[in-house]
């Protein structure tokens, strides 16, 4: 996981940039209840040592390194002066397709893996957004493998964070899990 950090650091700084004064809340001093950690490069880094930890493949820590790199580009404040960063998955997975072709390049990736990871950045969110089990089985019937490095990426996402839907969505998963 270093070694993609330190990778993405070096060649993609403009982006760590933007991401880390990104800040989830509004203004110095406010919180946003899905992300105490305030800017976006933090949460990353959180999710990334939550990744690195649990042990999890190349293509989870990936995903994992880039799951929020639109943030920035997706940020706005509402007339509540609520932070939101609606449609930010598929602007990161956008972002991602460069920054991907670079890392199979570099040997960092095989390129097969990258529809793979495009997609998880894509659904990262998904899981949260989901209530019903079986229904989360019945669309991912034939895909369990993919559904798997999915509850994983969610994991080090909701993980990665402070957040007080944490513990719903760690139970969520664990049922999926032992679904498929």
């Amino acid at each position: 996981m270093h070694q993609l950090i330190e990778w993405f650091s070096k060649k993609y700084n403009d982006i760590k940039w933007d991401m880390q004064r990104c800040h989830h809340s509004f203004a110095k001093g406010e919180v946003n209840p899905y992300h105490i950690e305030d800017d976006c490069w933090s949460h990353t880094m959180l999710v990334c040592k939550v990744c690195e930890l649990k042990g999890y493949s190349r293509v989870v820590q990936v995903a994992c390194l880039l799951h929020d790199i639109g943030k920035p580009k997706a940020r706005e404040v509402k007339s509540n002066n609520y932070v939101y960063f609606k449609g930010h998955e598929a602007i990161s997975a956008q972002m991602a397709k460069t920054i991907l072709e670079d890392m199979t390049k570099d040997s960092m990736i095989k390129k097969e893996q990258i529809d793979t990871i495009l997609e998880l950045i894509l659904m990262h969110g998904y899981l949260q957004r989901k209530k019903d089990v079986d229904e989360v089985i019945e669309e991912f019937k034939g895909r369990e493998e993919f559904l798997k490095l999915l509850v994983q990426v969610s994991e080090c996402d909701d993980m990665g964070r402070f957040a007080k839907s944490a513990n719903e969505s760690a139970i969520f998963r664990e049922k999926i899990l032992s679904k498929v």
